[in-house]
């Protein structure tokens, strides 16, 4: 899923720079009493998930704008979790993706 906002771009005339938020949905969960470190335990099998999905953004011409690696994403509070008595669910992570478009004709304001 990708939600679209439009920001100008100061510095280069005609160009915008567009911004959309990738939500990469995942299915991995952790045993908690096996890992006491859950995201560390999670990430071997979610990483290879959001460097996929990026690289799929990327010939869109998209780039993120923020680090990728779970674990800082997981620190910002871009990962959704489900925890149960056992286990610890990743259901999804978002990510904010940047381009630049070209030839956008700009509007004065005032």
């Amino acid at each position: 899923m990708m939600r679209k906002q439009d920001v100008s771009h100061g510095g280069m005339r005609g160009t915008s720079l567009e911004c959309q938020d990738l939500v990469i949905p995942l299915a991995t969960s952790v045993t908690h009493w096996r890992h006491p470190d859950h995201v560390a335990a999670a990430t071997p099998s979610v990483q290879p998930i959001i460097l996929r999905a990026l690289r799929e953004a990327a010939h869109e011409g998209w780039k993120a704008d923020q680090p990728t690696d779970f674990a800082t994403l997981f620190s910002r509070a871009q990962v959704r979790t489900i925890t149960s008595v056992l286990r610890w669910r990743v259901s999804s992570v978002t990510i904010r993706l940047t381009r630049v478009v070209r030839g956008v004709q700009l509007v004065p304001h005032g």
